[in-house]
């Protein structure tokens, strides 16, 4: 070295992340949070320790972490850049391409007013808490949500054929006048969630009005969970702010935490072999729902599809991105 030596890799990997804690890890920042996470790690052979740990300290230097400014920003992205702008572009497309302000405003807002946002889920899931920062960041009035339940009405038919008297229920649109129905999601994983909770309710929307335009918006989107998700070949558009391909997953070929040489006692093939043996202790599968390999979590939660070494609490693990698991 010239001028002067670097300090111990394990120094300055500990100094990244207390940048990070005191900065965009803030939220969850507790004293010693870092140290108990990193007693979790008490292989019995003491070289083997001091392996395992300062691989997953590199790991977790590598972990994104989306606290609520951010969060907001990108519903404020998505409001922005999957809705708003490709309206005002179809509005300027057919009127010759006008920059007329006035006349782009005036039926933007007819669009909007025709617009009804919903979240994924019932009102206690992470896809319907969001909807209230994002009606925030949108400034858009209450009148633009509504619940999945509020989609239908359910209507008593007295009628008689050949004769015969009978009664049923008819289910009908509540709003014949809303022309497009946006579902918002915080993350899509596998898809399965849209499958389960939107594809029956979208189906029905396009039973009742086959013009009406129904999208799923989400803020992250695993690459083939979106393409799951579009194949049902129900919705209109479904997009993600952030899609998260291959190379976000950590021990992948493509992985973009190990493309360049760190230190030699970084190792992709002995990170993965650490991250296993704990993870399957404590999840399955051991690297995160579908093994995604994820290094991402939000302020409101974590995603299973993260490495469940920093987020599990079994058996008395210690997370350092805690998840709230859902309780069905």
């Amino acid at each position: 070295m010239t001028g002067y030596d670097l300090p111990p890799l394990n120094d300055r990997l500990k100094q990244k992340i207390y940048a990070y804690f005191q900065t965009i890890w803030r939220e969850k920042w507790s004293e010693g949070i870092d140290s108990q996470w990193l007693s979790n790690f008490e292989d019995l052979d003491d070289d083997t320790r001091e392996k395992e740990k300062i691989n997953m300290l590199y790991l977790l230097s590598k972990f994104m972490y989306f606290g609520n400014s951010e969060v907001r920003q990108l519903l404020l992205a998505l409001y922005r850049d999957l809705f708003k702008y490709p309206i005002i572009a179809s509005i300027r497309k057919r009127n010759g391409d006008t920059r007329d302000l006035h006349l782009i405003e005036a039926e933007f807002k007819q669009e909007l007013n025709a617009t009804r946002f919903l979240g994924v889920g019932n009102p206690s899931e992470s896809g319907v808490h969001l909807l209230y920062y994002f009606r925030q960041e949108a400034k858009l009035s209450k009148e633009h949500f509504i619940n999945t339940s509020e989609i239908f009405s359910t209507n008593k038919v007295d009628e008689v054929i050949g004769g015969i008297s009978r009664t049923y229920l008819k289910t009908n649109l509540k709003d014949s006048h809303i022309k497009r129905y946006i579902f918002i999601d915080d993350f899509c994983g596998s898809g399965s969630q849209a499958k389960s909770y939107l594809k029956e309710v979208v189906q029905n929307i396009k039973f009742e009005n086959s013009t009406a335009e129904v999208s799923y918006f989400m803020l992250f989107g695993i690459e083939k969970g979106v393409e799951s998700v579009r194949s049902l070949n129900i919705f209109d558009k479904v997009e993600a702010v952030f899609t998260v391909d291959d190379t976000f997953k950590a021990f992948s070929p493509n992985s973009r935490y190990f493309k360049v040489h760190i230190d030699d006692q970084i190792e992709k093939d002995y990170s993965k072999i650490t991250a296993s043996k704990y993870g399957k202790t404590l999840f399955y599968p051991p690297l995160g729902h579908d093994n995604c390999e994820l290094l991402i979590g939000l302020f409101h939660n974590t995603p299973d599809n993260s490495l469940p070494i920093f987020w599990s609490e079994k058996d008395g693990w210690k997370p350092i991105f805690k998840r709230y698991n859902k309780i069905y």
